[in-house]
C-alpha cells in the first residue's frame, strides 16, 4: 500500500511542478531539459512501479489463499496498476522518443505537451484508483479481524 502510494505521489509530483515547467518554457529550452535531464524519470519510475506490482500482487495471492475479504479491492487495484502501467508502450514510449530524439517540429511541441499531460493524468488517476482499492481491501480486512475478536 505505501508503495502504491510512493507511485501516486510521483506521478502528482510529475503533474503539478514538472510538466506545469515544461509548458511554461520555450519548445527549444523544454527539448534541451528532456535532453540533459530526463533520464533521472525512469530510474525513479520504474522501480517504483515494479515494486507496487510485486507488492501488490504479493497481496493478491496472500488474500487468496487465506481467502480474504480483500480478493476484489486487490484485484482491482492490481488492474489499476497494469492499466498504469500499459500507458507506457502504448503512449508514453513513443512520445518521449520524440521529444528526446527531437523528432517533433517546435511548433507541434507546446500541443504534444498537453497531449502528455492528459496521458500522465490518465495515470495518476489509475494510480489514485489502485491506491484506493488497496487501502479498501486493508480496511475490509481490518473491520473483518475486529469482527471475529469481538
Amino acid at each position: 500500500n505505501q508503495w502504491i502510494a510512493f507511485f501516486f505521489s510521483h506521478q502528482k509530483l510529475s503533474e503539478l511542478l514538472v510538466v506545469k515547467f515544461w509548458q511554461a518554457v520555450e519548445p527549444e529550452i523544454f527539448l534541451a531539459w528532456m535532453n540533459d535531464n530526463f533520464f533521472r524519470f525512469p530510474m525513479l519510475m520504474i522501480p517504483l512501479n515494479i515494486i507496487s506490482l510485486l507488492m501488490t500482487l504479493i497481496a493478491l495471492v496472500n488474500a487468496w489463499k487465506s481467502r480474504s475479504n480483500s480478493r476484489l479491492a486487490l484485484s482491482l487495484s492490481l488492474i489499476c496498476i497494469l492499466a498504469s502501467t500499459a500507458t507506457y508502450p502504448i503512449y508514453f514510449e513513443g512520445a518521449n522518443d520524440e521529444f528526446l530524439n527531437r523528432l517533433i517540429e517546435l511548433s507541434r511541441v507546446s500541443a504534444a505537451l498537453n497531449n502528455w499531460s492528459n496521458w500522465h493524468w490518465l495515470r495518476t488517476v489509475l494510480a489514485i484508483a489502485a491506491l484506493m482499492f488497496a487501502s479498501g481491501g486493508l480496511l475490509s480486512e481490518l473491520f473483518a479481524e475486529n469482527k471475529s475478536i469481538t
